[in-house]
């Protein structure tokens, strides 16, 4: 009898999903992985979008952007993004500027990254628009292919970009699609994201919701709340600024991450 009634408590626990093992761990690493790349994203785009005024963004707002001026400026001021020095080799052909990276650093959570990067520039009706590939490019030692595109605007010192990103470590998801819009202060080296998307890897398909996430260079992200919706429920992680990551499962199992922050 006493065999049975734990034969019963066992399966009463593991329909009330007591156990994290019910959800399949891509849940709970999608919820992680999913504001990194937020973060890579937006330090390329930041890097191209210079905070500190440069001249494309000093001109009248109603003035038609010089693409190849612009290009030029964007590769001129590699260095000033990436470390260590001379890391980042860039050149610029018309409208186009090309990376060569090669174990470069930079803010919002970008290390280690090596490859190549293409870079296109044109305008439309003054509004600076960018779309980025990658070759062979890799970040933290793994794979990750960089594949974003977006619009620059600004109104008074508030420079705003709106992506659209796939890109995605592929060792990690198998498609990636989000809208992001990006925001900051010029100068201030803090940006704030929102943005909604998903992704898939192999039959799992989630839906991600990031809400008010904010970073600083090289600093943890300080604000912020990404959900990730699965057929099994919802995975939250929130950011307060320390070097921890929890995700919550729907039923309250947890998964505690290191993140790649001071």
């Amino acid at each position: 009898m006493k065999r049975f009634k734990a034969m019963v408590s066992l399966f009463a626990m593991a329909m009330t999903g007591c156990y994290a093992a019910y959800y399949d761990p891509y849940y709970y690493d999608y919820a992680y992985y999913d504001p990194y790349w937020y973060g890579y994203d937006a330090y390329y785009a930041y890097s191209w979008v210079d905070p500190y005024g440069v001249y494309y963004f000093s001109a009248p707002v109603t003035a038609q952007v010089d693409v190849n001026a612009a290009a030029t400026a964007i590769a001129d001021r590699a260095n000033t993004y990436y470390t260590p020095a001379g890391c980042a080799g860039a050149m610029a052909s018309g409208s186009t500027v090309t990376y060569n990276f090669n174990n470069c650093s930079g803010a919002f959570g970008l290390n280690s990254v090596s490859g190549t990067v293409r870079l296109e520039l044109s305008e439309n009706n003054g509004q600076l628009v960018l779309v980025a590939t990658s070759t062979d490019l890799t970040a933290g030692g793994r794979p990750y292919i960089l594949d974003l595109n977006a619009v620059a605007t600004r109104s008074g010192t508030q420079r705003v970009v709106t992506m659209t990103s796939r890109s995605r470590s592929p060792d990690t998801a198998d498609s990636r699609n989000e809208q992001i819009t990006m925001n900051w202060e010029q100068g201030s080296g803090c940006v704030t994201m929102n943005g909604q998307g998903g992704s898939t890897r192999g039959d799992v398909t989630t839906t991600a919701t990031v809400s008010n996430f904010q970073r600083c260079e090289n600093q943890c992200p300080t604000a912020g709340k990404v959900t990730v919706e699965s057929k099994d429920g919802a995975f939250t992680t929130e950011f307060n600024g320390s070097s921890t990551a929890t995700v919550t499962g729907p039923n309250g199992d947890t998964k505690r991450y290191e993140l790649n922050c001071p």
